[in-house]
């Protein structure tokens, strides 16, 4: 369900700058998951330049991409910022390791918490500390399933190819494991997606 978004008549930045529409992952798979991401979703919200609209329910999935142990709760986030690409990393990276994340070391292995930006709006970024799209979302199904919920048609800008199409792709070339949703509480609310309706 989208937030209205209130700007303050006060806030001179809101009112000239043009808020951009970016689509984040979120994930978990150490200590309570639903209390990081619950947690994750209330350091983005208080953040002045940050506009939560929609968060998709979560994904228990198993663990992939060579992390052997801890099961996965992973979802998408759509959110419309103020701020630069760049500015929005540092903004996840903070959370990130404002909740416990160590950075240090292997790139694959257990996390409190994940925040990457999948999209921002159709940029497309390479540098060597960021990268969008997301070089590896049109693989993850854990990622294409939420973002079916809350974006199924946008428009990947690389590939020029809808969320669904990508998602139908996976479907086809990969085999998909077990996934099951679990409830999380934002807002006072708990969302869960009907995996049947959502594919």
């Amino acid at each position: 369900m989208a937030r209205v978004i209130n700007l303050k008549n006060n806030d001179k930045r809101k009112q000239t700058e043009r808020f951009k529409t970016v689509f984040l992952a979120i994930g978990s798979n150490r200590g309570n998951r639903k209390e990081n991401i619950e947690s994750a979703l209330r350091l983005l919200r208080s953040d002045k330049d940050i506009e939560i609209v929609k968060v998709s329910a979560m994904l228990k999935n198993p663990p992939q991409e060579g992390i052997k142990t801890g099961y996965f709760l992973n979802g998408a986030i759509k959110v419309l910022t103020l701020l630069s690409p760049h500015e929005l990393l540092n903004v996840c990276k903070n959370i990130e390791k404002c909740l416990g994340r160590d950075t240090e070391g292997r790139t694959y292995r257990p996390r409190v918490i994940d925040l990457d930006i999948l999209f921002y709006e159709d940029k497309i970024i390479n540098t060597k500390d960021l990268v969008i799209p997301h070089p590896r979302l049109h693989k993850r199904n854990f990622v294409l399933i939420p973002m079916m919920e809350i974006g199924k048609d946008f428009r990947h800008p690389v590939s020029r190819k809808t969320i669904l199409e990508l998602y139908k792709n996976v479907v086809i070339t990969q085999p998909q494991p077990a996934l099951k949703t679990v409830q999380v509480k934002y807002k006072g609310l708990n969302k869960v997606l009907d995996e049947a309706a959502a594919i």
